[in-house]
């Protein structure tokens, strides 16, 4: 996988220092983010049948935190045509560089939370014809 893609499974415990996530009697406990900027946070639903995205930002790199449903993300490296798919389930955060398109579909009803170092741009979302 190319390396404008990072996937991570966030580890189950509330024992180290950053980005973790753990369940207790009252409800789980998702540190999402630990030592990073974010100048654009959004959280979003999909459901199950529909899709997000289909674009690619030449300024923004995203990440996305699953924190509820499942979802199968395409993507594909518009410098160097790599292109692969991502099956993202609850606890999984993945980063995506500049210049890669995606798009999201979901299996089940989703909730993700989206954030970004950058601010969003309307005019840094470029679609892919065909």
């Amino acid at each position: 996988m190319t390396t404008k893609i990072s996937l991570q499974k966030l580890p189950e415990t509330k024992e180290i220092d950053g980005a973790k996530r753990w369940t207790e009697e009252k409800g789980e406990f998702v540190q999402i983010a630990y030592d990073e900027t974010a100048r654009h946070i959004a959280l979003f639903e999909l459901k199950a049948g529909f899709n997000r995205g289909d674009h690619w930002h030449a300024k923004k790199e995203e990440v996305f935190y699953v924190a509820k449903g499942k979802i199968r993300a395409l993507w594909r490296d518009l410098d160097t045509g790599e292109a692969g798919e991502i099956l993202l389930t609850p606890g999984h955060k993945l980063s995506i560089a500049t210049r890669i398109w995606h798009i999201f579909y979901g299996l089940e009803d989703a909730l993700v939370v989206e954030y970004s170092p950058q601010k969003y741009e309307n005019s840094d979302t470029f679609r892919v014809d065909g």
